[in-house]
């Protein structure tokens, strides 16, 4: 079974705040050129999109230089959505279930903002973050990356972006505005998160999607 994990683009849609919103314009019509085409006007960070070590690292590496391995693999949904406002994700939380993300590939936040987009409510600035401990603890387990049903690791308000800081330091590439809901009840699955590949791509938008048809003897990476 596939399921979807990524917001559909729209004109409409939540954008970060500050970023302008996307733009869709017809190039091409049945009735002037004969085929449906579509000018396309947006940012690389939008929606359900992928952070590259190279959105905010001098030297980091940018998504289209990045191996396909690094856009797939296990995953685990951990679920801090009963967490209180404004609290944040602890080294000693993530300690007590590191079992389980020392063998995945990908952690990924459950924190219920899911449920608020398209609304004002998706912007309020208290959803769930790891702090810069968190963050530390996340890079040493190996990961290949961390995600988040909210629009970012890192609170609004602090634009020195700690959590971004130390996973994009640590080779980590961060998953924003996933669609993580149907995920939280079941057990692990492979992640394809596969970015738009244009040059020095400091983020991209993807599509996500949880794969939980039986892995093959190996595990769930390609080559």
């Amino acid at each position: 079974m596939l399921i979807d994990l990524t917001h559909t683009i729209t004109p409409d849609m939540p954008v970060y705040p500050g970023s302008p919103a996307p733009v869709f314009s017809p190039s091409g019509t049945l009735t002037r050129t004969g085929y449906r085409e579509t000018l396309l006007s947006m940012v690389s960070h939008i929606g359900t999109h992928m952070d590259a070590p190279f959105h905010l690292l001098q030297d980091g590496q940018s998504l289209d230089t990045l191996p396909l391995s690094q856009f797939c693999g296990r995953a685990v949904v951990v679920d801090v959505s009963a967490f209180a406002p404004g609290e944040t994700i602890t080294a000693d939380f993530l300690r007590a279930r590191n079992g389980e993300l020392r063998s995945a590939d990908f952690v990924l936040f459950y924190t219920g903002w899911e449920t608020r987009w398209g609304s004002q409510d998706y912007f309020e600035d208290a959803f769930p973050v790891p702090d810069a401990e968190a963050a530390k603890y996340l890079v040493s387990c190996g990961l290949k990356g961390v995600g988040t049903d909210a629009f970012s690791v890192d609170r609004l308000e602090n634009v020195s972006y700690p959590a971004h800081r130390v996973l994009l330091s640590g080779g980590l590439v961060i998953l924003e505005s996933l669609r993580l809901k149907k995920t939280v009840e079941r057990k692990r699955f492979t992640l394809w998160a596969l970015p738009l590949k244009f040059i020095s791509a400091d983020g991209a938008p993807v599509r996500a999607v949880a794969d939980f048809r039986e892995e093959p003897e190996g595990g769930g990476e390609t080559p």
